[in-house]
Formats: structure tokens, sequence, C-alpha cells
């Protein structure tokens, strides 16, 4: 009887034993605090982006090495992130005018076309692209307001349309950014006469790409970007055209602290 107690004394212990250990695994996952993780913070699509290069076509154009495809993609990715939705569809939608300047006056000639959000509101500001006779390169892209709607909002979305347009160009240009420039572009520009040629007031280039307004009386008020070489620059120095460098500010580099060595 003795062994049979003590074995029934030590299974009695080993299982409470068991028991408290169990109790104490589960108290102790309660009372423990989830592991938490920091959301990363993921990179715009436009941080990927490689900027845009300037060449020239097989008729010696001066181009952007930019597909419609890929100037389209840019500016959907751009305005979509302000606006919720795509700006632009695709190129087989657009109203295509053929080859020519697209009856303005001052733009580059090569094959035109056209898109509205609303394809029945001629008053709506546009967006054009002109592109290469027989390659798929864009040569400008313009901004067209109408001088019939002054008013506000048609003012606005021209605006925010140029902004998008240079987007795809510089991803990192901002709104505060493009008013400012934009401010610049236009100041103490003068309206075109119906019979001159017109000239923009002001350009301003960087890598490659130039930017300026074109008013004239009768005509849509204008933006438009286009490649700039040294012959273009040159041709609007000479007449008499205020070229300035600088459209999307850059960010400042750190500077360099005590234990930088410099090569």
């Amino acid at each position: 009887m003795d062994h049979r107690r003590r074995w029934a004394t030590l299974a009695l212990a080993l299982a409470l034993g068991a028991g408290l250990a169990g109790c104490g695994s589960a108290q102790e996952s309660e009372t423990a605090e989830p592991t938490q993780t920091e959301p990363v913070a993921q990179a715009p699509e436009w941080a990927a982006w490689s900027p845009v290069e300037t060449g020239e076509t097989a008729r010696g154009e001066v181009c952007f090495a930019l597909s419609a495809q890929e100037l389209i993609r840019r500016c959907n990715v751009r305005w979509a992130k302000a606006w919720g939705e795509d700006l632009l569809p695709p190129l087989d939608q657009w109203m295509a005018y053929g080859v020519g300047t697209l009856s303005r006056r001052g733009g580059v000639e090569g094959r035109q076309y056209q898109s509205l959000q609303d394809p029945n509101n001629y008053a709506e500001p546009f967006l054009s692209l002109c592109l290469a006779r027989e390659e798929d390169r864009v040569l400008e892209v313009v901004t067209g307001l109408s001088q019939k709607n002054y008013t506000g909002a048609p003012t606005t979305l021209f605006q925010a349309k140029s902004l998008c347009a240079l987007q795809a160009f510089f991803p990192d240009l901002t709104e505060a950014d493009f008013a400012a420039l934009y401010e610049a572009l236009s100041q103490n520009a003068r309206y075109a006469e119906t019979w001159e040629t017109p000239l923009p007031a002001r350009v301003a280039w960087q890598d490659g790409v130039a930017c300026y307004l074109l008013l004239q009386i009768g005509e849509y008020d204008q933006f438009h970007i286009r490649p700039a070489d040294p012959a273009l620059l040159a041709q609007w120095r000479a007449a008499g055209v205020e070229v300035t460098e600088g459209i999307c500010p850059k960010s400042p580099q750190p500077n360099p602290t005590e234990g930088d060595v410099t090569p």
C-alpha cells in the first residue's frame, strides 16, 4: 500500500505541475502585447521614371525620346493622383488632324492630335500632341484655352492640364512651383496682332525641355512644351525673347559633414 500511495502522490504532483505550467503559458500569451510593424512608405510611381531625353528624328527634327503612349501614361498617373481618374484616353480615341500645325501659328509641324474630356464641348481647354511624321516621337505638347471663356473654371482647368503635361517631364513639379513658373512666363506678356507671328514673352528651359506661353488675338491661349537645343534657344534670343534656365526647382543637396572626405 505504501508504494501505491507514493505512486499516486507522485502522479498527482506531476498533474498539478503540468496544470500550473499550462495556466502560466495561457496567462503569458494573453498579457503579452502584440507585435506591431510600422507601415512601409511606398515611393510614388513617378519616382522611378527616367528623365526625358531629347534627340532627332530621321528627318532631322528635334524631338523628345518619348512615345505618345508613354506620355499619356505619365499624364494619367499624375492626374489620377490629384483627381482620382485618368485625364487622357488612348491615342486612337483622340481627334486626329493629320499633318500640320493644328491651325496654330508658332506650333511645330507634324501629326496633330487633340484630346478633350468632353468631345462635345469645344470650349473646354484642350491638350494636344504633335508627333513626328514617320515615328512615334513627341515633337511638342500644347494645352489651349479659348479666349471666349475667361471664367474661372476653364482657366483653372487649362492651368491644371498644363501642369499635368509638364509633370510628364518633371514629375516632382508641384502646384506651387507651376504657379510661380506660370506667373513668370505671363508677366508683361502681350497679345500679338492677328497679322503678327507670335513670339513668347519669355521661355523657361531645363534639361532640354522648354516651355512658354503664346498669346495672339483670335487664337487660343497656348502653353507649349517642346524640346530645345542650343540652336532654338539662340533663335529665340536673337528675336528678343527672354530665355531663362529653370523649370522645376531642384532638391537641395545635403551639406558635407566633418567626417566626409572629398576625393
